[in-house]
C-alpha cells in the first residue's frame, strides 16, 4: 500500500494530473470572469502644438448571461488651444447609461454561456481521465513492485539452489575420495555449481533492473532503503456482484467519452448560431454638462438619449462554416468510436476474467510440480547415497525442484497481476479495492466469482 500511496503522490505523473486538474480549472476561471464586471479607465493626456484635449474618465462594464452589455460611467474633456482661436465651451463632462443586447445570434443564455458550459464538462471530463490515470498508476505501481518482490525471491531461491549444489558438490568430492563415485560425478557437480552461480549473477542484474525501475516511477533517492516482503501473498479479488449491468458505469473511459460528446453538442450549437447574422440594438441614456469651466461642465443640466441597431457580422460566412464542418466530423468521429469502445470494454473484461483463470490453473499445477520435484529430489538423493545411481539424476532432480520454486513464485505474482488488471479492466480499481484483495488473502484462490469461493463478491 506504500508503494501505491507513492506513486499517487510524488510521482511524476501524479504530478501532471494534478496539474492538468489546475488548468480545467484555470478555465473555468477565465470564462467566469467574462461576467464580472470591469473597471475601464478612459483617461487621456497630452501636450500638443495648436489645438489639443485632455480626457479623464471611469467606465463599468458587466457583461450578462442573455446577452446584454451593461456600461456606466463618467467622462470629462477639456480642449485646449494654443492657436489664438477662441474656443466656446471648452470643458464638457457627461454621466450616461449604456445597454446593449445581440440578437439573433448572441441571443439567449444557451449561447452566450456556451463558453462557460464548455469549460465546465472540460473539467468533469479532466477529472473522469484524471482518475482512470490514477487506476492505470496504480495497476503500474502494482505491476513494479510484484516484478521487484519476484526478483527478489527469485534471488533468494536461486542462492538456495546455489547452496545444495555447492553442498552437492563437497559430497560428490568426499565420496569420490574413498572411491564410492567417479570423477565424474565431481565434474558433474563443478558444472552445477557454475550454472548456479551464473544463474545468480543474472538474478543479481534482474533485480537492480527492478529496483531502478521502481525508484524511477516513484522518484525516491538510489540511498533510501526498500523493503521488500520476503513472500507474496495471494490476493482475493474484491468483485462488485452486478459488476455485468455496472461495467459501462464503472468504465471512467466511457464516461469520459459521454462527457465528450456533450461538449461536441455544446460546440457545434455555438457554431450553427454563430451563421445566424450578429445584430446588435444598444440604447444610451446620458446626462451632460459643457461650459468654458469645470463647474459649468459638471453641472450635468442636459438630458439625451439614443437608440441604436448595428450590424456586426459581415456577409463572409466562410469562417463560421468551415468550424460548424468541423464540429460535424468529430461528431460523426465520436459516433464511430462509440460501438469500438463498447466492444473493447466488454472484450477487456472478458479477457482479463479468462486471464485469470488461466494464472489460477497454472499456479495450481505449479504447486503440484513443486511437490512432485521435491518427492523426486528426495528419491534421487536416496538412491544415490545408497549407490543405486550416479549423481547425474541428482542433478536433473535438483535443476527441476529449482525450476519449480521458480515457477511457483513467477506463477503467484502472475496471478496478483491478473486480479489486479481484472479490477482495471471492470473501472473498480483504487486504493480501496488493494487494500481489500490483500487483507482476504487465502492461498487457495480461485478466480472465477460465480463458482469459485476465494473472489470476495460486493
Amino acid at each position: 500500500m506504500q508503494t501505491i500511496d507513492l506513486t499517487l503522490t510524488q510521482s511524476d505523473a501524479a504530478y501532471d494530473l494534478r496539474d492538468n486538474l489546475l488548468f480545467s480549472k484555470m478555465d473555468i476561471n477565465s470564462a467566469e470572469h467574462r461576467f464580472d464586471t470591469r473597471l475601464v479607465p478612459l483617461t487621456n493626456f497630452g501636450i500638443r502644438q495648436g489645438t489639443g484635449s485632455q480626457q479623464i474618465g471611469l467606465e463599468m462594464r458587466k457583461e450578462t448571461g442573455i446577452g446584454s452589455s451593461i456600461a456606466y460611467g463618467m467622462v470629462g474633456n477639456r480642449i485646449d488651444d494654443n492657436a489664438g482661436y477662441v474656443v466656446e465651451n471648452s470643458t464638457n463632462a457627461k454621466a450616461y447609461v449604456r445597454v446593449s443586447q445581440g440578437l439573433f445570434r448572441r441571443w439567449g443564455a444557451k449561447y452566450n454561456l456556451s463558453d462557460l458550459t464548455v469549460a465546465q464538462l472540460r473539467q468533469k471530463e479532466e477529472e473522469i481521465k484524471t482518475e482512470r490515470a490514477r487506476q492505470t498508476l496504480i495497476l503500474s505501481a502494482v505491476k513494479k513492485y510484484y516484478d521487484l518482490a519476484l526478483a527478489e525471491q527469485l534471488l533468494a531461491k536461486v542462492e538456495k539452489a546455489l547452496t545444495r549444489n555447492r553442498e552437492h558438490l563437497n559430497s560428490a568430492v568426499s565420496r569420490q575420495s574413498v572411491g564410492l563415485v567417479s570423477k565424474v560425478d565431481v565434474y558433474r557437480a563443478e558444472l552445477a555449481v557454475l550454472d548456479a552461480e551464473s544463474a545468480r549473477e543474472n538474478q543479481l542484474r534482474q533485480k537492480q533492473r527492478g529496483e531502478d525501475a521502481f525508484r524511477e516511477m516513484v522518484r525516491i533517492a538510489d540511498d533510501h532503503a526498500m523493503q521488500v516482503p520476503d513472500a507474496i501473498d495471494k490476493m482475493v479479488p474484491v468483485i462488485p456482484e452486478s459488476w455485468e449491468e455496472d461495467l459501462f458505469l464503472t468504465r471512467l473511459d466511457w464516461q469520459a467519452y459521454r462527457v465528450s460528446v456533450e461538449i461536441n453538442e455544446a460546440e457545434t450549437f455555438k457554431a450553427k448560431q454563430n451563421l445566424a447574422p450578429d445584430v446588435g440594438l444598444s440604447f444610451v441614456l446620458e446626462q451632460r454638462g459643457e461650459g468654458n469651466s469645470s463647474e459649468d461642465a459638471l453641472s450635468l443640466d442636459e438630458t439625451n438619449w439614443a437608440v441604436q441597431l448595428e450590424m456586426m457580422s459581415t456577409f463572409d460566412r466562410f469562417n463560421e462554416e468551415s468550424a460548424l464542418l468541423r464540429k460535424k466530423v468529430e461528431k460523426a468521429k465520436l459516433h464511430r468510436g462509440k460501438e469500438a469502445l463498447q466492444r473493447k470494454i466488454t472484450r477487456e473484461a472478458r479477457e482479463a476474467f479468462q486471464d485469470l483463470l488461466a494464472e489460477e490453473r497454472n499456479h495450481q499445477i505449479n504447486i503440484k510440480r513443486l511437490e512432485q520435484a521435491r518427492m523426486a529430489l528426495d528419491l534421487a538423493k536416496t538412491r544415490y547415497e545408497q549407490g543405486l545411481s550416479d549423481n547425474l539424476a541428482v542433478l536433473d532432480a535438483e535443476s527441476a525442484y529449482s525450476e519449480a520454486e521458480v515457477n511457483i513464485s513467477r506463477s503467484m505474482t502472475a496471478y496478483n497481476i491478473a486480479a489486479t488488471t481484472l479490477a482495471y479492466n471492470l473501472g473498480v480499481l483504487d486504493r480501496q479495492w488493494v487494500a481489500m484483495s490483500l487483507d482476504g488473502t487465502d492461498d487457495s484462490a480461485s478466480p472465477e466469482p460465480q463458482r469459485m469461493n476465494d473472489v470476495t463478491v460486493r
